[in-house]
């Protein structure tokens, strides 16, 4: 008995992108449809832990993937990578949303969104409770909430928060750093 073997070819999530972009940039309306159900979830975490209201974080985190279909034309390969130009039109968004609003700090109840992946730093958060980190982390100011979130929440590496922040990458381990110090000091 002979048995035969299936190559499967899996592709890295960022060709992945690309070709769906290029396919959005052409007019492809169900690739720009596949981009969002591709980044929807992160994108409303992101935004829900920026925004206290479920139901605003659920109208920005819809004008985000309105800017975006609406300036595809615009994305670049060439530059930075998709994502950081997608979380660029997040972080703007965030920003003209408080700028509607009366000072308020973002992040209650942050923790009962996340999706059950939960990175050893959001387990050790949460060992030391729930509510101490979440008000302490209010407390920082907001470049450190954001490193935060995007580190330790959002799982991303130095190297993209450098490109979702245009920052270099050892400004971003500055901040990491200075970000967490400060965390402690509060918790």
């Amino acid at each position: 008995m002979t048995r035969s073997v299936i190559v499967v070819y899996v592709r890295q999530p960022a060709d992945l992108v690309g070709q769906l972009v290029k396919k959005a940039q052409n007019g492809d309306r169900r690739a720009v449809g596949e981009i969002y159900e591709l980044f929807l979830d992160r994108i409303f975490r992101f935004i829900r832990f920026r925004i206290s209201s479920t139901e605003d974080a659920e109208d920005v985190t819809q004008e985000v993937f309105m800017k975006m279909w609406r300036g595809l034309d615009n994305y670049r390969a060439d530059g930075s990578p998709f994502e950081a130009w997608l979380y660029k039109i997040v972080r703007n968004s965030v920003i003209d949303y408080y700028r509607g609003q009366k000072p308020a700090v973002a992040l209650d109840n942050a923790f009962q969104i996340a999706d059950g992946k939960k990175s050893p730093e959001v387990a050790a958060l949460q060992s030391i409770g729930k509510q101490e980190a979440l008000l302490g982390l209010k407390k920082l100011k907001h470049s450190y909430q954001e490193i935060i979130i995007l580190k330790f929440i959002e799982d991303k590496d130095n190297r993209e928060i450098s490109a979702i922040i245009d920052k270099p990458v050892e400004h971003v381990r500055v901040l990491q750093s200075r970000a967490l110090k400060a965390l402690r000091a509060v918790i």
